[in-house]
């Protein structure tokens, strides 16, 4: 059986009709609002006394009349009044509006046949009052300009071709807006599907798109549709907002109360062209609220969702969401879109936030879905001033796949804690905290290796005990700024299962050929709940050298002590990578902080810890500098860590340090007697290395 269609079912009503409309066309032929037809007010009494139509008696005649009429618009120029507003343009002015009551088409294209284009920029006629279809089945409005068209019950019509007017759809099911061929669509300020199923919004230019339904009195927005896969269908939502007292505030497409709707293909946000923001009050591309299941948002581009607020109240203020997710319900999923790129493909229109999943007093919404390994599934998040994701400390099980997250000012992935802190979140032992997903722990990536073909990753992962996982892997040209993530170019995945004690190793290869100075990340998404983690810590891909990050804890004696490397850290010279340390003080006893688990930002002793645990320690060195009794900071530090990973400083061999591709994590911490304990140290910036063949 052929599924069921709205414009199948008006092609059947237009045919059924077809030999009745050739005389059953009615024109309206006056802008005046007059009514002086008498009897049973039917086509046979038109037109009346006057010998004119207008267009109320039109659509008394039509609704007195069985079957389907058609009202056409033949007024003359010399009655066009309001040409200083509506130039090019008849303006009819109906008492109380305009409202037909059974099946009807409304056919403004006929007074553009009559009198010519007088009005390039849309249509020729003007209903300066609502416009209601009521109860229509089948029913048209076509062709109109800057008219406030409203569909109201029935089933079935059709709104299309008409020019800066606004649409709403309330309890219309089978409803199309706009259509898929050229000149089919509206263009004006917003499209409202109210309390409807099964309405079509396709090939539109608005400003805002809203599908409204009502859960709690059982009128849902079901199986709501705007957009469709191909070019015609695709609706270009440039986006609405309003300054109150310099506060921005507004989306582009809104959808509340809905079951099975679908946003497919369009572009929100920005100017139709998509290479410029749309609206300068808009702070949502997609907003989905209060109570949604089984909402599909794929395949559209939203970018220019960025308002700056203004004077009063907000000045300096930035705010913008590609999609916000919030509300309650189940199942939301949003594959294939890109957020935040123009029409070119640059990072250039985003957003403050790309996706974020927010709270909800009686949220949040369950079973979200963020992209996908699929063909065309993963999403493109890229250019926003923020994060790419941001999972709200409410929300667990959050599948985030095989999207490609890059530019992004702030984290990839940030997964906020219970006290609303953003930011990498540091791994606990046996993953028991709690937040956003879970605040689920990344991996730790120990090295990458590559050839032609291949990319080995190495590492490991510390979680929930007994629990299988599924590892991500991505790679990027460069590094974040934090060092955890992002992810340009998803490679590909392969599955863990941890021990009693929460522990799992990964030694992967995968068919993956990726450039020899990119950095590769990756995520943990716990197999039974979905939640999925931030970025771990990048490691770069083939390159030897040395990087310094993190910030170091001023001395005693205003000195902000430097870490510094010469040489090539080697897993076969034996030799020659040297760590130094500067503007320590002088004569005291120092040793360097080591690990291979990335780098970390925890408080510590008065600084920051720059090197993650497990840590380990060098042998003890003096800082020599200027002999006692002087205090000052000549004192300097070294260790060659070649030398030291083979043995030769007389230790024993530290296999983990010869490894080819693994990165190292490095801080110089030394004695600082001019501190009172146990804050009585001092602490360089990180340095971290990647060890070369």
């Amino acid at each position: 059986m052929n599924a069921f269609h709205p414009l199948r079912l008006l092609s059947a009503l237009l045919v059924s009709a077809s030999a009745a409309q050739a005389q059953q066309t009615i024109f309206v032929d006056t802008a005046s609002d007059v009514l002086d037809f008498a009897g049973a007010q039917t086509i046979a009494e038109l037109p009346g006394p006057d010998g004119k139509i207008s267009l109320v008696e039109a659509g008394l005649a039509s609704d007195n009349t069985p079957g389907v009429q058609t009202i056409g618009f033949h007024v003359p120029q010399s009655e066009w009044t309001y040409q200083w507003l509506y130039p090019g343009r008849v303006v009819l002015q109906p008492f109380l509006g305009f409202r037909a009551f059974d099946t009807v088409i409304l056919d403004a294209t006929t007074q553009t046949a009559f009198t010519g284009d007088t009005n390039p920029a849309g249509g020729e006629v003007v209903i300066w009052a609502s416009t209601y279809l009521v109860d229509n089945v089948g029913g048209v409005i076509q062709g109109f300009d800057s008219t406030a068209i409203s569909i109201s019950g029935g089933s079935a019509n059709v709104v299309r071709a008409n020019t800066n007017c606004g649409v709403e759809v309330y309890d219309s099911p089978f409803t199309v807006v706009g259509g898929s061929q050229p000149g089919d669509g509206n263009t004006g300020f917003s499209i409202k599907i109210d309390r409807s199923h099964d309405n079509v919004v396709i090939g539109n230019t608005v400003q805002r798109v809203r599908v409204l339904g009502w859960i709690a009195g059982g009128q849902p927005a079901a199986n709501v549709r705007v957009g469709g896969p191909t070019l015609g269908e695709r609706n270009y939502i440039t986006g609405y907002g309003t300054f109150s007292e310099g506060c921005p505030g507004g989306n582009a497409v809104e959808i509340f109360d809905s079951i099975g709707a679908v946003i497919e293909n369009n572009w929100i946000g920005t100017t139709p062209d998509g290479m410029a923001q749309g609206h300068a009050a808009t702070t949502a591309g997609i907003a989905v609220d209060y109570e949604n299941y089984g909402l599909t948002i794929r395949n559209n581009r939203i970018a220019g969702v960025q308002a700056h607020g203004t004077y009063p109240h907000c000045a300096g203020s930035i705010s913008g969401i590609g999609i916000l997710v919030g509300g309650t319900g189940n199942g939301v999923t949003i594959r294939g879109n890109t957020i935040g790129l123009d029409a070119s493909g640059a990072p250039v229109l985003g957003s403050v936030t790309g996706i974020s999943l927010l709270n909800y007093y009686l949220g949040p919404v369950q079973n979200v879905v963020i992209g996908g390994t699929g063909p065309g599934e993963g999403n493109e998040v890229a250019g926003n001033l923020s994060d790419g994701i941001s999972v709200a400390n409410t929300h667990t099980g959050a599948v985030i796949s095989g999207n490609s997250i890059h530019d992004n000012g702030a984290l990839g992935i940030d997964l906020i804690t219970p006290g609303f802190l953003h930011g990498v979140t540091p791994n606990d032992p046996l993953d028991v905290d709690t937040g956003g997903n879970g605040l689920q722990n990344f991996p730790v990536i120990q090295s990458v290796a590559s050839s032609a073909t291949t990319l080995r990753v190495v590492g490991t992962l510390n979680s929930n005990a007994s629990a299988s996982f599924v590892l991500e892997f991505f790679a990027s040209p460069q590094a974040d700024a934090s060092g955890f993530g992002e992810g340009e170019l998803y490679l590909g995945s392969t599955n863990v299962s941890t021990n009693a004690s929460g522990n799992a190793s990964f030694d992967v290869t995968l068919p993956v050929s990726v450039p020899s100075t990119w950095h590769v990340s990756a995520t943990a998404r716990n197999t039974a709940s979905g939640s999925t983690s931030e970025f771990a810590a990048s490691v770069a891909l083939g390159n030897c050298g040395a990087t310094t990050y993190c910030t170091a804890k001023t001395n005693s004696q205003g000195c902000a002590p430097s870490i510094s490397s010469t040489g090539t850290p080697s897993s076969s010279a034996g030799s020659g990578f040297v760590v130094h340390g500067w503007a320590v003080l002088n004569n005291k006893p120092a040793l360097l902080f080591y690990g291979i688990h990335g780098p970390s930002g925890a408080p510590f002793q008065g600084g920051i810890l720059c090197v993650a645990a497990p840590i380990k320690r060098t042998p003890l060195v003096n800082s020599g500098g200027t002999p006692p009794p002087a205090t000052d900071c000549s004192g300097h530090l070294s260790i060659d860590m070649n030398a030291f990973a083979v043995g030769s400083l007389g230790g024993t061999p530290l296999p983990e340090l010869t490894v080819p591709g693994t990165v190292v994590h490095t801080q110089w911490w030394s004695r600082d007697p001019g501190f009172t304990p146990p804050n009585n140290t001092s602490l360089s910036n990180g340095l971290s290395y990647t060890i070369c063949n």
